[in-house]
């Protein structure tokens, strides 16, 4: 089997969003289709810069990596995979951070940011291409 599920996110000056994401079937790999952020109010002179979205959904590894900008969205197409070891059980509260360039905890700037995302998940029984 072969699920999308979009997920969305808030940073609201916040350095992570949970959300609850419930998939009916072991997962062997996570594909992550697309990712966007989107800074609805000015961001700050000096402060566009490019974050990283890592998750304990994917043991923190990176999922994408987003521009924080109000005038500009980047990296709207992702083509990152997670295979873990075994194949998971996905339902559950998974935490999503960002981080700066220089590897620390980011804080947006914009008092409405929000992440949306398209994620595949694959079950055991999917073909591999």
């Amino acid at each position: 089997m072969k699920v999308n599920k979009a997920i969305y996110l808030n940073f609201n000056n916040v350095i992570q969003d949970r959300v609850f994401i419930n998939v009916g079937f072991l997962v062997k790999e996570i594909h992550i289709k697309s990712a966007c952020l989107t800074a609805l109010t000015p961001v700050a002179a000096g402060s566009e810069l490019y974050f990283t979205l890592v998750s304990d959904l994917t043991n923190n590894e990176p999922i994408a990596q987003l521009y924080n900008s109000s005038t500009y969205s980047a990296s709207q197409f992702c083509d990152v995979s997670f295979k873990p070891a075994q194949p998971i059980t996905v339902n559950g509260t998974y935490t999503f951070s960002l981080f700066e360039p220089y590897g620390t905890p980011a804080t947006t700037t914009s008092a409405d940011c929000v992440i949306s995302m398209i994620l595949e998940f694959n079950g055991v029984d999917e073909i591999e291409h």
